[in-house]
């Protein structure tokens, strides 16, 4: 498998798009299944940001899922609507260490820019664009408003970002009719059904500044002014957990959170804009921004440069991002939100996920991004996940609208950022049968061995009686089971099922039931025992414990 991120043509994107859903009715391997319905009138919409409306507060974070047009696109099936495009910068030749991603549980990474040409990203980016317009008509969606916002995402520096390539880069997101004339002329060439859809030649009028950790303070407010008062973008700059001090962050990290490993050098605080200055800085930007009818406001947060205890990623250093960076980010959150008395616009992305975006949203954060928590077991379609429990709990909190859900978002602040640090989910203990994995290698071919069924003292295969359950079939499910237990009855209450310690659903919110599952099949289920021919020999069986017993049934 070649490590070298290739975009495709447009024209064989979308005739295996279309190929794809015909003969297995998915899309870059989602199912429609799990596909998000929009709806207009739903309580999480957003009628303005940025001048657009937006049809979930949630999306993917600028990182490996939002590279190429396929990534993309997949976030934008499973219901991401705020895409926060891969950040890019003016050295796009760079060699990015391998492995560059390590998340076996809270995430570190020691990747930071595009793997991608300039050109290429906004390449990709452009198809992904029209590739979500087609799909509104493929699935039904043309006569709802679009509700999709692409954020661009640029660092590191100002001289960087003035240089002729990053100029052509963001000129052609602001207006790439040029780009898109060629791809109507291969939809008027090959796809005539699609032609006719109007694709706006605008991709973006929001940025995100994302700055090197130890970028000089006033460099941060140059590129920033550069953006809002020449470019004229709504503009967010994304500002790292070190504002929260040393101190704070490793009392945080090892007495509430217990991630005592986690070491970080003094330089690393010293070098990051420091908190007073920072405040300063937004205010500055803020009435800058304020003056031209412009957005100006924060991404809470970077990830945390830290010492590379692991040694799992090459180099010195790392980046740490997922569950540990929440009580953080969260804590840096409620810090700035109390300085501004509630006036500063928060983009969040820092260890969010299913189980805590409403909380999020509660304490006035506007949209919500993720990217460790995509990489997990699920991918995209955790989503999803997001989506309906925000909608399950704006039901239940009375909340008709997303402001109303945040209307106490201080105090819902102060109760949130105190929860963070006390929260088991994130504490270092929080997985004490260690992580599901399986102990065999991981071959080429070999990649959907699930551990409960390693976890299992008979290999029972429980995806698949789980499965069969799902779909109502409890015959289908205890036949299943029999082929491998023969008392299902027995080890449906008293069995020690070690395979609950290894289900991935873990990585979702908690285990499944797997016990209770195989006791409701043998409740539900009926199977006929096969009489096989007897071949008149006669065996006696020594013992009647689980194996005396198992060996008698399958012998019989």
């Amino acid at each position: 498998m070649s490590d070298t991120m290739r975009g495709q043509p447009f024209d064989r994107l979308i005739s295996w798009v279309l190929t794809e859903l015909a003969t297995n009715d998915s899309i870059f391997g989602i199912h429609r299944a799990l596909f998000f319905t929009p709806k207009e009138d739903a309580s999480y919409t957003t009628p303005d940001l940025f001048g657009n409306y937006l049809a979930t507060p949630i999306g993917p974070a600028a990182g490996p899922h939002t590279q190429l047009a396929q990534n993309i696109v997949s976030a934008w099936l499973s219901g991401g609507r705020f895409i926060e495009l891969k950040t890019v910068q003016i050295m796009d030749e760079l060699e990015i260490p391998r492995p560059c991603i390590d998340l076996a549980d809270e995430g570190y990474n020691v990747e930071w820019s595009q793997e991608l040409k300039l050109e290429q990203s906004a390449d990709e980016y452009i198809k992904a664009w029209v590739l979500i317009h087609i799909l509104r008509r493929i699935l039904g969606f043309e006569g709802l408003p679009f509700g999709t916002i692409f954020n661009m995402s640029v660092g590191y520096d100002l001289a960087g970002i003035k240089s002729e390539p990053m100029q052509r880069f963001m000129d052609t997101l602001e207006d790439a009719s040029k780009e898109l004339e060629e791809v109507r002329e291969i939809l008027r060439a090959r796809f005539p059904e699609f032609s006719d859809i109007e694709i706006p030649n605008r991709l973006i009028n929001s940025v995100t500044l994302s700055t090197m950790h130890g970028c000089p303070p006033d460099e941060i407010e140059q590129i920033a002014r550069y953006l809002v008062e020449e470019r004229g973008l709504h503009t967010i700059v994304k500002l790292n957990p070190t504002l929260l001090g040393k101190d704070a962050v490793m009392r945080i990290l090892h007495d509430d959170l217990g991630f005592r490993e986690i070491e970080i050098e003094d330089h690393v605080f010293e070098k990051d804009l420091q908190y007073d200055r920072a405040v300063e800085l937004i205010k500055a930007l803020k009435e800058s921004a304020g003056a031209r009818g412009l957005t100006f406001g924060v991404k809470l947060s970077n990830t945390l440069a830290m010492s590379n205890h692991r040694k799992v990623l090459p180099g010195e250093e790392m980046y740490m991002s997922g569950r540990a960076l929440y009580p953080l980010t969260m804590n840096l959150f409620r810090k700035l939100s109390r300085e501004f008395d509630g006036d500063l616009y928060v983009s969040y992305a820092g260890g969010a996920d299913a189980l805590n975006v409403v909380d999020i949203l509660s304490c006035g954060a506007l949209p919500v991004t993720s990217a460790s928590d995509l990489l997990k077991p699920g991918g995209y379609s955790r989503l999803r996940q997001y989506i309906e429990n925000l909608e399950k709990e704006m039901t239940a909190r009375g909340a008709k609208n997303l402001p109303e859900l945040a209307r106490d978002k201080l105090e819902n602040l102060d109760r949130v950022t105190q929860a963070a640090r006390e929260d088991r989910r994130y504490k270092k203990s929080y997985h004490p049968y260690g992580l599901p994995k399986i102990t065999a290698d991981l071959n080429l071919f070999d990649c959907i061995a699930a551990p409960c069924i390693e976890g299992c003292a008979v290999n029972q295969d429980v995806p698949e009686y789980a499965w069969w359950i799902g779909k109502g079939e409890y015959d289908k499910a205890l036949s299943v089971i029999l082929s491998r237990n023969p008392l299902p009855g027995v080890t449906g209450y008293i069995c020690t099922h070690l395979c609950q310690e290894s289900c991935t659903q873990s990585n979702y919110e908690a285990p499944i039931e797997i016990r209770a599952l195989k006791r409701f099949a043998v409740e539900h289920g009926k199977v006929a025992l096969p009489h096989p021919e007897r071949l008149g020999r006669k065996v006696a069986v020594i013992g009647s414990g689980p194996s005396g017993l198992a060996a008698a049934y399958f012998l019989a």
